[in-house]
């Protein structure tokens, strides 16, 4: 009887290798159990996800010199396009506001925007496990005539204030929508507020000296003088010390129980445990 040849043996392997594919089935998307979850179903059903995006918040979402949309939650958001075995679909609404009316009337199946977890938003969605702990803070604007440009913290600045009897005369900077801007009247109850459109235009304000403080999150804010060291250098301080904590989670329509049990699973698992956030967050800040 002839000896096998080398050639022969890595034939056979190579054909019992293809059968044993041909009888385990597709892997990916078609082995998910969607359970009580229709907007699970559909996104299994169309091959995509489509995932709504803050429109400007680095480092987690912004465009590049290229023009293409890049951050932390573009690539958390592919992540999980590839874990569910789908494409991603990058939808930027015109405003941040837009985002829970859109994941509600199903134009998007997931808010990842760094959007911050609260009561009232969670009447309308259902938010995931936080993917992100955070805090509110404050941007100072130190050439103020208030007389507090070297406080260091939201309880040193409030004693000042209130020593010179000027809590009335704060003006604060803050962003129409945002979750930062609840916060005011419980810590700053007689201050006046400045509402802008956009992060970036709040934390202008603030480094042209048109208000005296900005709210908001400790990463924008630090991320943005970082950006801009012509307009906060000697300038502009951000207190290290958050006055207020905060979180942010992913957002869903309500109704989609399976679905929520699987994105906390994917923070827990992929993001927390496997480590890719911590990779997300290493890729974007600035050491």
């Amino acid at each position: 009887m002839k000896r096998w040849t080398n050639f022969q043996g890595l034939m056979l392997a190579a054909l019992i290798f293809a059968v044993i594919l041909c009888t385990q089935g597709p892997v990916g998307a078609d082995e998910i159990v969607t359970g009580d979850s229709p907007v699970l179903q559909r996104i299994i059903k169309n091959g995509v996800i489509k995932v709504g995006f803050n429109q400007l918040f680095k480092p987690f979402s912004f465009t590049n010199a290229k023009n293409e949309r890049i951050g932390i939650d573009i690539d958390i958001a592919e992540l999980l396009a590839k874990n569910l075995g789908v494409k991603l679909e990058k939808v930027i609404p015109g405003s941040f506001s837009e985002l829970i009316p859109m994941v509600q009337n199903g134009q998007i199946d997931v808010i990842m925007a760094a959007m911050s977890r609260n009561f009232e938003r969670a009447g309308k969605v259902d938010f995931t496990d936080s993917y992100y702990d955070t805090g509110i803070t404050i941007m100072l604007n130190k050439a103020n005539k208030l007389k507090i440009g070297q406080v260091k913290s939201y309880g040193e600045m409030m004693g000042k204030l209130r020593k010179l009897g000027k809590e009335d005369q704060l003006i604060i900077a803050a962003t129409t929508g945002k979750g930062s801007i609840r916060s005011i009247p419980k810590f700053f109850p007689q201050a006046k507020v400045q509402e802008y459109p956009t992060n970036e235009e709040s934390a202008e304000a603030v480094a042209k000296g048109e208000t005296h403080i900005m709210v908001h999150d400790e990463i924008f804010l630090n991320t943005w003088s970082q950006d801009n060291p012509d307009k906060t250098l000697y300038k502009v301080i951000v207190f290290p010390k958050p006055y207020k904590p905060d979180s942010y989670g992913f957002a869903i329509a309500k109704g989609n129980q399976s679905f929520l049990n699987m994105l906390n699973m994917f923070i827990a698992d992929k993001l927390r445990d496997q480590g890719y956030f911590e990779n997300f967050m290493r890729k974007y800040m600035k050491k």
